[in-house]
């Protein structure tokens, strides 16, 4: 007998926003999930469109009026007994003071806290998605460690808050070494700094994650550093995309998007493939490969987190 597939269930979920505040209510005992933060929704009825049904769910759970909320992240994700698409989308404009007005416990926390509390596992990428930036910026050529830090400040100068120290031509512990020397002014910035390289060199310079090559992902069978830290996945099809959810990676680089002379052996996706790989991954996606500023939005309509690139951020040598 065939299988018969359950329909996808569409959920609208809301991050309410004031500031890095951000609002979260608990899920109570009879739920399933219990104790569990989560960003308040619900399910979309018939006939409903995202936003009308965040405004009403805001109002019914939480009684306050909100507007204008902008898409941040789809989810794609199957429990046991049903298969949601969480159509997450996010706001800083509300009226009223958000109350629990069904008996749950409603709280703001500051959006650095949020990797210390207990959420259900497919809210995984949103937490992603609200600490990743639009803009992702890999390393290129550079003379020696001070002009490294000099083009590292120039990016942070105009704020770019993820930055991937990629230096293949370098020994890891020259590697490892920048990144140190770095790391103070990165955070000082409000930005993240990510290793192209392995769990051992993460450790040893306290970077806020690493980058795996595609060719990396296969050699692991579970995440290989601690949740504490990020994890980025290069991907170019959807082999490679499972492999990358399968050991939890936080988020994924997806390439080539366009043409691109550093992989000019690889035909290029296509915005279409693109976003019917993104469609399919619960997690944030970066379109990568002929990358440009002028193409941010073209690319967030295209389902994807934003854009990485190399030539695009990195000042010419």
């Amino acid at each position: 007998m065939n299988q018969v597939l359950s329909p996808q269930l569409a959920i609208a979920v809301g991050v309410l926003r004031c500031q890095d505040e951000i609002c979260l209510s608990l899920r109570q005992k009879h739920q399933s999930h219990a104790n569990h933060w989560e960003f308040p929704g619900g399910k979309v009825e018939a006939g409903e469109s995202i936003q009308a049904a965040l405004e009403r769910e805001f109002i019914e759970e939480l009684g306050v009026q909100t507007r204008n909320w902008q898409p941040l992240i789809e989810i794609p994700w199957v429990y046991p007994d049903v298969t949601v698409r969480l159509h997450v989308y996010q706001t800083e404009e509300f009226d009223g003071t958000p109350h629990g007005k069904e008996g749950q416990l409603v709280r703001w926390f500051n959006k650095n806290a949020l990797r210390e509390l207990t959420f259900p596992e497919a809210n995984r990428g949103i937490l992603s998605a609200l600490e990743l930036g639009d803009c992702y910026a890999i390393s290129g050529k550079f003379v020696d460690a001070t002009d490294f830090s000099h083009k590292v400040r120039s990016l942070l100068s105009q704020g770019i808050k993820l930055i991937q120290l990629r230096a293949k031509d370098l020994q890891a512990i020259d590697v490892v070494k920048l990144a140190q020397d770095n790391l103070g002014a990165v955070h000082q910035a409000g930005a993240k700094l990510m290793l192209n390289g392995t769990p051992e060199m993460l450790a040893q310079s306290m970077a806020d994650g690493i980058q795996l090559a595609s060719s990396q992902l296969f050699e692991y069978n579970r995440r290989p550093i601690g949740t504490d830290k990020l994890l980025g996945a290069s991907v170019h099809n959807s082999a490679e995309i499972a492999q990358a959810l399968k050991i939890g990676a936080d988020f994924i680089l997806l390439s080539p998007v366009l043409p691109t002379a550093t992989h000019p052996d690889m035909d290029a996706l296509g915005w279409e493939a693109f976003a019917e790989m993104v469609r399919e991954t619960p997690v944030p996606v970066y379109a990568l490969g002929g990358m440009q500023k002028a193409l941010l939005d073209q690319a967030k309509k295209h389902g994807a987190q934003g854009i990485a690139a190399i030539s695009e951020f990195w000042s010419p040598q």
